[in-house]
């Protein structure tokens, strides 16, 4: 089943869909005009993943917001990219079905960071019910 997705700072739209941005490889790029979109999680097992790499030329700080729907509970995962590494920073802060949770923090220039979306629980999941995911680097 398709759910729609909506670009924040773009007029277009597209659908989301399972396949779209499952995996790192598959990763959906927040560098450039956009900084976040709202979609779907439309299956019990469906993921999303975004990332962002620090261009700047030196340190970044980075935050990001993850607006689960109301009555759902969405987990974000991060991973940071360093060179050939991959390595684990946890997950964010978990603030329940309907909370936002805010996760931030510092990665050096050239440096990759992923955000992993996906339900807390197999029931968390809408093909109707958007989620919103933002990243911004002051």
């Amino acid at each position: 089943m398709a759910g729609a997705i909506s670009l924040v700072g773009a007029t277009t739209s597209a659908f989301a869909y399972d396949g779209w941005a499952d995996s790192i490889a598959t990763a959906y790029s927040l560098n450039g005009p956009l900084s976040g979109v709202s979609t779907t999680i439309n299956a019990s097992d469906d993921v999303d993943w975004y990332s962002w790499t620090n261009d700047t030329g030196s340190n970044a700080s980075w935050n990001a917001t993850l607006q689960s729907p109301a009555g759902l509970n969405y987990d974000m995962h991060m991973v940071l990219r360093t060179g050939t590494q991959y390595l684990s920073l946890g997950s964010a802060g978990d603030q329940g079905p309907g909370g936002l949770d805010w996760p931030g923090g510092t990665i050096q220039a050239g440096d990759t960071i992923y955000f992993q979306i996906r339900g807390q629980k197999g029931s968390d999941w809408s093909t109707s019910a958007l989620y919103t995911f933002n990243i911004n680097h002051p």
